[in-house]
């Protein structure tokens, strides 16, 4: 009787089982249910995986689901499952029937006759239930590689995150793996945009004065992008009316205004209810930039500043140009040159392809490689360096820099080495500086030799022989005494010149008071316009002098025969104890 009991139990369970098993495989499928997870579609050259093409399904539910009847296919090809079954979680790759073995190890395999063969380029794959519901559909391209290298061939594209509200690039990318890819297992994207730094806008960038570009910091979701009303711009500039989403650039938006915006403006944008591809939505601290729109350059708003045409055998030339206007301008369709013939402007280096701002009054150096510029001379702002891949050649003895906008000429200045002060007899390393904004470049004396004192050049910053036409002269201790005893305070002496004029030159000698010549401090040094003398109470014999009183001499003069003489007490201090 027990054991009649426990066989009717048993058929009971088997039966509750069995039905349990049934329904659950059988049970509707929903979108995504099952996606298509990983495509090796150019397999050569291989990194390590085998050469042959494979798509990898994953079931991403907790259930095992039939593939009784369902299709997949490419747009020439479809193939029809007939009984079989993917297990929960489970991954299972797909190649053609005759290549199985290749793949075997790596986890189960289902061969497909005949194989939709994969486009290395771009194809369209979709994954049908046998209700004929698109349970996954994916168009790839070969852009979603986001690797030149990679995009060759021997790696496969992975799926990110299956629960993404973003598709496409934003949501595919090529494996990281050492192999190529990753077949039969977890990707290894795997919900890489998981715990990623909040979404932000970055950047503004106008293309016209209609067209307005948005950066982001990461992807974003397509749906909620073209929206209009998502974004407004200030000024009476309002909304946009037209939003461009380009499905191979997967971080920025291109929007269209009905009004064109105005010049020399700056303007706010601010981009409300943008979400990540994870769906949150973007922190209003995140979601709003400035942009400028930038006057049209005109001549006299740009000007060249200094030239360095001959640099030392380890240096490179350099062409530094100034913000003479009063409004933030535009760079990028400025064009540098070396005139030589009548065309020469069609041949012009452009400054920059992107968006490229200087400030009013603010300085920029044009070289070929800022880094040497930066070694060889001191830097007061490191980030004035622009790089040209292609900088016009200037010859060591004579040429012409030009600036152009649209073929038109900005602003030109003709050099010669004779320009340089008589007194120096090798120009290597020694810039040509602008003494004013004022006159024409190429106004006899407006442009000299940069001041030894600064170290021959002044990439970057106000130049050494810049002067504003101001009467009168200066040459004033900054302290009467000084205490050179490396505490810190007051160990050097210190005279502040200022001169109406460039191009001096200066002999400075100490003297003690019987008139002896206790150091001859500087000899037929360059001066800039304005400047600092420095002792720090040595004599020539690298001695620090006694404490005591001395005479400073200065005699400037410069090519036109101009002399200026100074005379100054200094008192060499020593603190009490």
């Amino acid at each position: 009787m027990f054991q009649a009991n426990m066989k009717i139990c048993l058929l009971i369970l088997i039966l509750f089982v069995g039905k349990s098993a049934f329904t659950q495989i059988n049970n509707p499928v929903k979108i995504k249910d099952v996606v298509i997870n990983e495509i090796f579609a150019d397999p050569n050259p291989s990194v390590g995986l085998p050469p042959i093409e494979f798509v990898e399904l994953w079931n991403t539910t907790k259930k095992s689901i039939s593939l009784k009847n369902w299709t997949y296919n490419d747009e020439n090809t479809e193939f029809k499952f007939f009984g079989d079954t993917i297990q929960a979680n489970e991954f299972l790759i797909l190649c053609a029937r005759n290549d199985t073995n290749y793949f075997k190890k790596y986890g189960r395999v289902l061969g497909l006759s005949p194989w939709p063969s994969l486009n290395n380029s771009a194809d369209n794959l979709t994954l049908k239930s046998d209700s004929g519901l698109i349970v996954h559909k994916v168009d790839y391209t070969d852009g979603w590689y986001q690797d030149p290298k990679k995009k060759i061939g021997g790696y496969t594209l992975e799926l990110v995150d299956h629960n993404s509200i973003c598709e496409g690039i934003r949501n595919w990318t090529a494996s990281t793996d050492s192999t190529g890819g990753t077949p039969g297992s977890q990707n290894s994207n795997f919900n890489i945009h998981a715990n990623l730094t909040p979404l932000q806008l970055l950047k503004a960038t106008l293309v016209d004065s209609v067209t307005l570009n948005l950066v982001f910091n990461r992807f974003i979701d397509s749906v909620q992008a073209v929206i209009l009303k998502n974004f407004r711009v200030n000024n009476g500039v309002g909304n946009p009316v037209l939003i461009v989403f380009d499905g191979d650039d997967a971080l920025s938006i291109t929007l269209k205004f009905d009004l064109p915006l105005s010049s020399g403006k700056m303007y706010k944008i601010d981009a409300t209810q943008i979400s990540d591809c994870n769906g949150t939505i973007i922190l209003p601290m995140n979601s709003s930039t400035e942009f400028y729109f930038p006057k049209k350059i005109t001549i006299g708003d740009i000007l060249i500043s200094e030239i360095l045409f001959n640099p030392r055998a380890s240096g490179v030339d350099f062409v530094e140009i100034y913000n003479n206007s009063d409004q933030v301008l535009d760079m990028q369709n400025l064009y540098l040159n070396n005139i030589t013939f009548p065309d020469s402007l069609k041949k012009a280096k452009r400054l920059s392809n992107i968006e490229t701002l200087l400030k009013a009054g603010e300085y920029l150096v044009l070289t070929s490689d800022p880094a040497k510029i930066k070694a060889e001379y001191r830097t007061e702002k490191p980030d004035s360096f622009l790089k040209l891949v292609s900088f016009p050649s200037y010859n060591n003895d004579k040429g012409i820099v030009s600036l152009s906008n649209n073929n038109k000429l900005i602003d030109e200045v003709s050099y010669t080495e004779k320009m340089h002060q008589t007194i120096i007899k090798n120009a290597e390393g020694i810039s040509l500086e602008r003494t004013s904004f004022v006159k024409p470049g190429n106004e006899t004396g407006n442009f000299k030799s940069a001041a030894a004192s600064v170290g021959f050049a002044t990439p970057g910053y106000k130049n050494s022989q810049f002067f504003n036409d101001i009467p009168g002269n200066e040459f004033n201790l900054i302290s009467a005494s000084f205490s050179p005893d490396n505490d810190g305070s007051d160990d050097l002496m210190q005279i502040m010149y200022k001169l109406n004029q460039p191009g001096f030159v200066a002999n400075i000698t100490i003297y003690n008071t019987s008139g002896k010549i206790i150091r001859k401090l500087y000899q037929n040094i360059t001066l800039g316009t304005h400047g600092l003398v420095e002792w720090d109470g040595k004599d020539e014999s690298d001695n620090i002098n006694p404490v005591g009183i001395y005479l400073l001499t200065a005699e400037f003069f410069n090519a036109e025969g101009t002399v200026k003489k100074y005379r100054k007490t200094i008192i060499l201090a020593a603190k009490l104890n």
